[in-house]
């Protein structure tokens, strides 16, 4: 050990913190950063105890602790032409149906290389890189978790596949090629090759730098003392999911979505808006279904150490249980208290839904789960409510 540490000083590499532990070459040209992410709830929800008149077991007032994510994510360079990126997320939810992003602790684990100054390739396991909510990763939300809105579209999923991008100074693209849609909540995109049974999707995005820097992007939200800073992106694919018989014959879900964004950010507040649209054909003789929605939230410090922020969002799914609403509709207030800088906080938010959301949240690509709210389509099928329902949540968030 001791000439091995000896052997390291003398080829001068270094480690320390920047945005995550590293040890790297004295070059720069192999690394190895680690992170880290831990999510600690209490959650306190509320729902109807009645479903049109039907009576059923469910809880009406409900609540608890848990972990909701306990990650550990690995990243780096090799040879200065290379790189990859790896987590393991351990969560109640990810599990096969379970509401997560994976079927397992792998949430994505993928490896690339440098084409050139402006291009680059990777492939594995990897998100869809669509709608911007989404590819903002848990820890650097805003909001205690993603909305429902950002889990909802056939591609906000995480996928096996291969994917070119491209950066310049003020504009930067994605193009990925990959496994089929999902059928809600089953994570089909973590199975071996053989059950994506010719699913196949087409998905991409382009943004624009308005104004500021790429990197006060990464998250959603601003700080005190910070630049202002406007985003444009707009997004979009084409997503066939694997063949499936859902008892009226075969069905090969086809999904055609198209997605757009504004962000703005300044001293100490922010501002953002996204609207999406979505056609779905599953070949059983059915008229598509088109859903449409949007979100729109905003963020304020009052102090060094204390944000508030507010969310509102909704979504037309297009299709229902013929009940009297499957629209979500839904408004959310919170805080969020810095501890330790962004490395540390403590949040409280607020949602109160003015329609039912367990349809919209029962039929997304998957992820609905960590969003804490209950699926009332699991009870029988008894039908929706006209909302009513409420969720609050408590959360201490350690990330390194």
């Amino acid at each position: 050990d001791a000439d091995t540490r000896a052997s390291l000083q003398g080829t001068g590499a270094t480690s320390g913190y920047n945005d995550g532990f590293f040890i790297q070459s004295a070059d720069g040209k192999w690394s190895m950063k680690i992170n880290g992410l831990f999510q600690e709830r209490f959650n306190v929800g509320h729902q109807p105890a009645a479903w049109n008149g039907a009576t059923n077991d469910l809880k009406e007032t409900a609540f608890g602790f848990e972990t909701t994510r306990a990650a550990l994510n690995f990243s780096g360079e090799l040879a200065g032409v290379a790189y990859y990126n790896a987590r393991l997320d351990w969560s109640p939810y990810n599990t096969n149906g379970g509401g997560g992003l994976s079927n397992s602790p792998l949430e994505w684990a993928y490896g690339g290389w440098h084409v050139n100054d402006n291009w680059s390739m990777q492939m594995g396991r990897q998100k869809m890189n669509v709608m911007r909510g989404f590819m903002v990763n848990a820890e650097d939300q805003q909001a205690i978790e993603r909305s429902s809105y950002n889990y909802y579209w056939a591609s906000s999923q995480i996928t096996n596949g291969i994917m070119a991008k491209g950066s310049w100074d003020n504009f930067r693209m994605n193009g990925m090629f990959s496994n089929g849609a999902t059928n809600a909540g089953n994570n089909v995109g973590n199975n071996p090759w053989n059950t994506n049974d010719n699913g196949w999707s087409i998905t991409g995005r382009g943004e624009w730098l308005l104004e500021g820097d790429w990197a006060q992007f990464d998250h959603i939200g601003s700080t005190k003392g910070g630049t202002d800073g406007m985003l444009l992106g707009v997004g979009g694919g084409y997503l066939r999911g694997a063949s499936v018989n859902n008892g009226a014959g075969t069905s090969t879900p086809k999904n055609w979505l198209v997605s757009g964004d504004l962000s703005y950010q300044s001293d100490g507040w922010n501002a953002y808006g996204s609207v999406s649209y979505q056609r779905t054909n599953d070949d059983t003789g059915g008229e598509d279904v088109n859903s449409i929605g949007f979100e729109v939230g905003a963020g304020m410090h009052m102090s060094d150490n204390d944000e508030l922020y507010a969310r509102w969002q909704w979504i037309n799914p297009g299709v229902g249980l013929g009940a009297v609403s499957s629209n979500l509709n839904m408004a959310t207030i919170g805080w969020n208290h810095y501890l330790a800088g962004p490395n540390t906080k403590l949040s409280v938010d607020w949602s109160w839904n003015f329609s039912d959301p367990s349809f919209v949240n029962a039929s997304g690509a998957g992820g609905g789960g960590y969003a804490g709210w209950w699926d009332n389509t699991a009870a029988g099928g008894v039908g929706q409510t006209t909302g009513s329902q409420w969720l609050l949540r408590t959360q201490l968030q350690v990330s390194f």
